[in-house]
């Protein structure tokens, strides 16, 4: 072989030395990908909490305006029922940061709002509850209800 042949192979990488490479790229990937996913969540939620909080506000606002009476849905928030609107029509179509948000009218003094997460594991682990008491209340595993804890 010539003295130009074992240069070039001389500056090359072994076998080992790619396999070690490779473990330390897979041993950071598996430290960090959970908190990343778990940070996805932690942010879904937060922004949930707000959004919950938006729309209650928003219920609360159409009730002062007409009568005191709650919304019979969604639809009564948007426009063209209400001009301006009261919430964005994301609301209704679409699942909002992996939440997707549930009205319940109770009468006209009552009503419920759940918000479940799209994908449970993915898109958040807690559900929300909401009430005209204006309090938002959280449980994990399964639907929440006005039993369930507040959200501090």
């Amino acid at each position: 072989m010539t003295k130009q042949k074992e240069k070039i192979f001389q500056q090359g990488f072994t076998l080992v030395e790619i396999m070690i490479a490779v473990s330390i790229i897979l041993v950071l990937a598996v430290l960090v990908v959970p908190n990343v996913l778990r940070a996805r969540i932690n942010s879904n939620e937060v922004a949930t909490i707000s959004n919950l909080s938006s729309l209650g506000k928003s219920i609360q606002q159409y009730s002062m305006t007409n009568d005191y009476k709650y919304p019979k849905n969604f639809d009564d928030l948007v426009a063209p029922n209400s001009n301006p609107p009261y919430i964005d029509k994301d609301f209704i179509d679409n699942a909002k940061s992996g939440y997707l948000y549930v009205y319940e009218y109770q009468d006209d003094d009552n009503f419920r709002l759940l918000a479940s997460p799209k994908s449970p594991g993915k898109t958040g682990a807690r559900y929300f509850y909401l009430d005209e008491t204006g309090i938002i209340r959280a449980k994990e595993g399964g639907p929440a209800s006005e039993s369930d804890p507040p959200v501090q």
